[in-house]
């Protein structure tokens, strides 16, 4: 499943950004098969962060909130919104446990959007927004 499912994870992947202070690609990273419960002291323990810097966003209201922001007169920008939506298609038909994480600890904020393969391996696309 997992050798199918990736290459295409990463076509969709392909020249998109998150567009904040700076535009940031995504990267998929394995975290191999995990426990569902442990994926935030994972996160934690790969970003070298406190527990407590970990803030879980609802995966619908991360994506809906790039869709929205986009500027609808900016056709680039617009197009990398309309990537994530179907990026996240992607993800809902694909995986489980679709979970955003942002790691709220100074100007440069890593966001990590994990999600689970039906035999419980674990990705993350990993990103960052410069909020300053």
């Amino acid at each position: 499943m997992e050798n199918q499912i990736l290459p295409e994870l990463s076509t969709k992947i392909q020249g998109l950004f998150y567009l904040s202070e700076s535009e940031a690609p995504l990267v998929i990273e394995k975290l191999g098969a995990l426990p569902k419960e442990q994926l935030n002291a994972k996160i934690a323990e790969l970003n070298t962060a406190a527990p407590e810097a970990l803030i879980s966003v609802k995966p619908d209201d991360f994506f809906e909130k790039i869709l929205k922001s986009a500027d609808p007169n900016d056709d680039i920008v617009l197009a990398n919104a309309n990537k994530f939506q179907e990026l996240h298609t992607f993800l809902k038909g694909n995986f489980s446990g679709i979970q955003v994480t942002r790691i709220e600890d100074g100007v440069k904020v890593p966001i990590i959007i994990t999600a689970f393969l039906p035999d419980n391996t674990c990705i993350a696309l990993t990103t960052y927004a410069i909020e300053s």
